[in-house]
């Protein structure tokens, strides 16, 4: 029966209370806080901290298990049944073992762990943090938990050899910007929802990509719902030709439902993408209106909900009785088979068919519902004072789930026939190493592919088909088998068809027009008028961010529809595909995957970046980067060329910068000033810095810079070949590096040049070092003192390139560089803390400290001071320097 025409009603309800709550023998203060349910047993948290085990069937109480984990918020079972997953609301979680006899029943736990910053700063949440959201994976080896932090992590079970006990281990997966509400699994991929967007996971591939731009603000969930069932393959399966693998299983007929403000769903497709806005709440009005007025017209069926017809939704009223809409907001979403979703408030249940956008159900005879499970199509609902439902969904019209073959419509057929056919051919190709129907390991091939008339089917179901660029990649590695032999003599296995490397079409390729027509017509077979049509038509792989599409229809003359210039390349970012134009083109793509990830994510993906990097020279590199660079610009991301050289940056070791090429490392060079020039904070410490008029140097550094190591070690190689016009086109930039041109400057021993450094760096670790290396001199000692009394009486200082005096701004400089740090407070300590330094190093009692410290005659230290006696302030010297003085030359 068609979808639209089904009929659904709610049946066999029941009040499950009495049997529940038998074993508390009337005791008042034992209160459920949440429960689920699996086709075994019903499980009960309670705010003891207990454990409530009943059989689902029989509701028949079975134990209890006592923990010290406090009041119960959250309890998820496994799949096979044999363990629960436990949350508290105080950061705590359990997992309680093997719930079949004859085992030991323990519940080991573990602690959600502290939330830091980027910094790995701790971060006062103001309370504690608690799971909101558990999801087993498929084998039950792993869970997945949501906390209220906005983090997912991931435990994992491993059992200790030759003993029966749990290790779990935590390890965080995603940290998002607030809590989660849903997390929701189908094969490879993690579904969360938070409360202000939703992110779309590749566990096995660890990439994430976020569902639509716009964000929200509460609670709302996300699920995965099949779109078509895979029963039509039981029905048209043949004996000779196997259901295909899921590598190639049709995904599409997969969707993921997102909950929106307003009673509104986004349909997403697996790679993402939402593909229309479903909305439902003129449809829960109209529902609430006709359930009220039934409820009215009789009083007997109070007991039952009716089915509710699309007729009566279209004519009902938008508005309640009392003049309000009564909407259900969708705050979580409860997957029903697979096929109906489940959202509820306290008063109230939906039950919606997503995908042909009705509601089909709805009931308010509960009150004041906390809690929902589903198991198949029974819902079993806790309400307050512990009260337990149950109800089932029956679909009338559903008694056939496997429909015979004449049932089955045509395009359900055809699509069938495509996914066969790129069975076929991939198995041919890749399992086969010749054409009489063996398979590689000599035993006979189920598939007969040994007939002509098996593969031109196959050829044309796939290339008329939305298979064709498929079959194409498969032809391309098949291509490559063929020039790479084992040492045996054996062609090797190629990549099926989720490849991630394939290799440039030669023009005398069969399928290099894309759709495979020349190989058809070598069969005989002729192409159709739909076929020819999207010869010309570009693939569109990458859309921007405003939503545009990049790639528009290639006309036979060069020109195109779309703003994207006719052959320029793009790259697919979906977490599903995996067909590229060349080996590097691949490569690429999988590190724009890995930093889009860790955008979503927040997590760290030096490791991944390494695993590609390690495979690559330098130069090659370099030249992925100046791609992957492009290919951010083309979707819009700004400061690509900072965001590349950071990727690099965290890999790159400073030691290989003395073996590279020199194109190489020029390119390091310019993003090493990229990175400490581009960011809006960096920009603004070098514009309260003061600069020389003349030559545009900056009279002072800063007290840091980033990736200090890349950036001396090529200051050291360039230094050391004398090539100092490379290094003062860096220090230039990034004025940091004044610092390590002070340290070359005193180890060639230039004093014309080390005092004036000292001075303007004010750099108490230079200051000490050249007094003690070169070492100062007593000429040394008046030149920084004339420097000191020139600063502080006219502001002027020397500029350290063109060393002509420059003065003007740099009170207000050193008054801005104290405000802004005043300002930043705890936020930048390093810019507080150089700005205190330099005050303390620009006072005479340090710079006199230092110099009797190192000066060999105090009596000489004390005619200098004297000689400066007029220019000195009074008061600026302590009365100690001159019983120092004394004390040293009576000694």
């Amino acid at each position: 029966m068609d979808a639209t025409n089904k009929q659904y009603a709610l049946r066999d309800r029941a009040e499950l209370s009495a049997f529940v709550n038998q074993p508390f023998r009337n005791n008042s203060r034992i209160k459920f806080t949440c429960f689920d349910c699996s086709p075994k047993y019903f499980v009960f948290g309670a705010n003891s901290g207990s454990l409530y085990l009943y059989d689902r069937i029989t509701t028949s109480f079975l134990a209890i298990f006592p923990s010290q984990l406090g009041t119960i918020g959250k309890v998820s079972i496994s799949h096979n049944e044999k363990q629960i997953a436990i949350g508290n609301q105080t950061g705590s979680i359990g997992v309680l073992l093997e719930l079949e006899p004859p085992h030991v029943k323990e519940i080991l736990s573990t602690e959600l762990a502290p939330s830091t910053d980027g910094e790995g700063q701790p971060i006062d949440l103001g309370g504690p943090a608690f799971v909101t959201s558990f999801c087993w994976t498929e084998d039950d080896r792993e869970l997945y938990c949501g906390d209220s932090r906005g983090i997912v992590s991931l435990i994992q079970f491993s059992l200790f050899m030759g003993r029966n006990i749990l290790n779990i281990s935590l390890h965080p997966v995603l940290l998002l910007e607030n809590r989660i509400v849903q997390i929701d699994r189908y094969k490879d991929l993690l579904l969360v929802s938070t409360l202000s967007k939703c992110v779309l996971c590749n566990t096995a591939r660890e990439e994430f990509k976020q569902i639509g731009n716009r964000p929200r603000d509460g609670q709302y969930g996300a699920s995965f719902v099949i779109a078509h069932p895979n029963t039509i393959a039981s029905a048209t399966t043949t004996t000779t030709t196997p259901s295909p693998p899921l590598m190639i299983v049709d995904e599409e007929d997969v969707r993921i439902f997102c909950s929106r403000p307003g009673s509104r769903l986004w349909e997403a497709d697996l790679e993402g993408n939402v593909i229309r806005t479903h909305q439902f709440k003129q449809a829960a009005a109209a529902a609430a209106a006709v359930a009220a007025s039934r409820r009215r017209r009789s009083q007997q069926q109070q007991q039952q909900l009716q089915c509710l017809q699309e007729s009566e939704l279209a004519t009902a009223p938008t508005e309640a009785p009392d003049g309000t809409l009564m909407v259900v907001p969708f705050q979580v979403l409860y997957s029903i088979r697979r096929q109906l979703l489940l959202v509820h408030d306290r008063c109230q249940l939906l039950i919606i068919d997503p995908l042909h956008s009705k509601i089909v159900l709805r009931t308010d005879e509960f009150t004041d519902i906390t809690h929902v499970a589903v198991v198949d199509e029974w819902i079993y609902l806790l309400t307050g004072e512990n009260r337990v439902f149950q109800v089932r969904v029956e679909i009338q019209g559903d008694e056939d789930p496997f429909p015979t073959p004449g049932m089955v419509d045509e395009p359900c057929l055809e699509s069938r026939k495509q996914k066969q056919g790129v069975y076929i051919l991939d198995s041919m190709l890749n399992n086969n190493n010749n054409n009489n129907g063996k398979q590689m390991n000599g035993k006979e091939s189920p598939l007969l592919l040994s007939t002509e008339a098996t593969i031109k089917e196959a050829l044309v179901s796939v290339v008329r088909g939305k298979y064709g660029r498929n079959i194409k990649q498969m032809f391309m590695g098949y291509e490559q088998q063929q020039q790479q032999r084992t040492p045996s003599g054996a062609p090797e296995r190629p990549k099926t068809l989720n490849l991630t490397k394939i290799y440039e079409p030669s023009r005398s390729n069969a399928f290099a027009n894309g759709n495979g027509h020349a190989l058809l017509a070598e069969f005989g077979i002729e192409a159709e008028v739909e076929d020819l049509e999207c010869d010309d038509m570009m693939e569109e792989l990458v859309q921007t961010r405003t939503g545009q599409a990049l790639l528009g229809t290639a006309m036979p003359n060069g020109a195109g529809t779309g703003k994207q210039q006719p052959g320029k390349k793009k790259f697919s970012t979906s977490l599903l595909d995996g067909y590229e134009t060349s080996e590097d083109d691949a490569t690429v793509r999988n590190l724009y995957l890995i930093f889009r990830s860790s955008i979503i994510s927040n997590l760290n993906f030096a490791d991944r970046y390494a695993k590609i990097f390690d495979e690559y020279d330098t130069e090659t590199i370099v030249r992925l980067l100046r791609k992957l660079e492009t290919l951010m610009e083309e979707n819009e991301e700004p400061n690509a060329r900072l965001k590349c050289m950071r990727i690099y940056f965290h890999y790159l070791k400073p030691e290989l910068l003395w073996e590279i090429d020199a194109d190489s490392r020029q390119f390091i060079k310019d993003g090493f000033i990229v990175c400490n020039t581009t960011d809006g904070a960096d920009r603004a410490r070098l514009e309260r810095l003061a600069h020389c008029a003349a030559c545009g140097y900056y009279l002072e550094a800063t007290a840091s810079c980033h990736y200090r190591e890349i950036g001396t070690s090529l200051l050291q190689y360039y230094w050391s070949r004398k090539e100092y016009d490379e290094c003062f086109a860096m220090v230039k930039r990034v004025p940091y590096l004044w610092r390590t041109i002070t340290r070359y400057y005193i180890q060639d021993r230039r004093e014309d040049k080390v005092v004036q450094c000292v001075w303007n760096l004010a750099d108490s670790e230079l200051l000490e070092r050249a007094a003690g290396e070169l070492p100062f001199e007593l000429d040394h000692w008046r030149q920084l003192f004339e420097l000191a009394i020139a600063y502080h009486q006219r502001h002027e200082m020397i500029c350290l390139s063109c060393d002509k005096p420059t003065g003007g701004r740099l009170e207000d400089n050193q008054r801005d560089n104290r405000s802004a740090a005043k300002a930043n407070g705890g936020g930048d300590h390093r810019a507080a803390g150089s700005t205190e330094a330099e005050s303390q190093f620009r006072q005479w009692n340090y710079l006199l400290g230092v110099a009797l410290a190192h000066i060999r005659s105090p009596t000489e230290l004390l005619c200098l001071v004297r000689r400066y006696a007029d220019n000195i302030p009074r008061g600026a010297i302590a009365p100690s320097f001159y019983i120092r003085c004394l004390l040293l030359e009576a000694k």
